[in-house]
């Protein structure tokens, strides 16, 4: 039994390793995935940040007055927080999908299938960079005070990736084999984005702080936007996020090991 798992281990890393090897595969695919949704269509993906940027305008001009908070000030901070969640919220909800979509290919065609999972969550990126535009633009109109401490954007993005990464390795398994479970991922993120501070800010929160802290998302959003917010990092949303992504990654890897022979026949 030792040598068996030792054997499913050792065949998972390979995978992995010969999914990185396979870049300009799944960077192709990626890129594919995101535009074969707008072919023919005039801006192609831009439509993603059109529709995002007029629901963060709109959102964010009745939520300021809801709350009787300065436009000037929330809606920075509401338009970062629903460009993460956009990320963040795919990564998981999509991810269920991801062996399913492709089990005609993955009957057919022998690659590693970490390919897939990097496929997927290089397209989310792209998503993601078409309307981090939306903050580009409002950074600019209101003019959102930056530091030097912008830059911890990037390992902060970075950490949000990885773990996106580590999700689809657990949930694309889960959800091949049990079909139910998609729609109970996309449930639970609904009640999740009410449960965040994305559209409402945490200092309102005066009682059961402690939910908030005992909420991930809330640590991983606030790691990427008080920098793009012109805030301080907080060392605790910081360790939060490292602990988890350690977590994660040893959870993934060991259950990719376990599961990975069966996902042609659950897909």
């Amino acid at each position: 039994m030792v040598m068996r798992s030792s054997s499913n281990f050792g065949r998972a890393i390979e995978d992995i390793a010969g999914g990185l090897s396979r870049r300009e595969l799944w960077l192709y695919l990626g890129w594919q995935d995101v535009r074969k949704h707008y072919r023919r269509s005039v801006i192609g993906p831009f439509w993603l940040t059109l529709s995002m940027g007029i629901m963060v305008l709109g959102i964010g001009i009745l939520y300021s007055q809801i709350f009787r908070i300065d436009v000037q000030v929330y809606l920075p901070y509401m338009a970062v927080g629903i460009i993460l969640w956009g990320l963040i919220g795919r990564l998981i909800t999509d991810a269920c999908t991801v062996f399913t979509q492709a089990g005609d290919a993955l009957r057919q065609i022998k690659v590693p299938l970490s390919v897939y999972i990097f496929q997927f969550v290089w397209s989310q990126i792209l998503t993601f960079a078409h309307n981090f535009v939306i903050y580009v633009i409002v950074a600019i109109v209101f003019a959102v005070p930056l530091s030097w401490d912008a830059l911890l954007v990037f390992p902060g993005l970075v950490l949000i990736v990885l773990n996106g990464i580590f999700a689809t390795m657990i949930l694309g398994p889960v959800c091949a084999r049990f079909r139910d479970v998609p729609m109970m991922i996309g449930s639970l993120m609904q009640l999740l984005f009410y449960m965040t501070p994305i559209v409402w800010h945490g200092e309102q929160l005066s009682k059961g702080l402690w939910l908030l802290m005992l909420n991930p998302f809330y640590h991983f959003i606030e790691i990427v936007r008080r920098p793009l917010m012109g805030q301080p990092s907080v060392l605790e949303n910081w360790l939060v996020c490292g602990v988890i992504t350690v977590v994660m990654g040893a959870v993934a890897v060991l259950f990719f090991a376990r599961y990975r022979a069966r996902i042609v026949y659950w897909s």
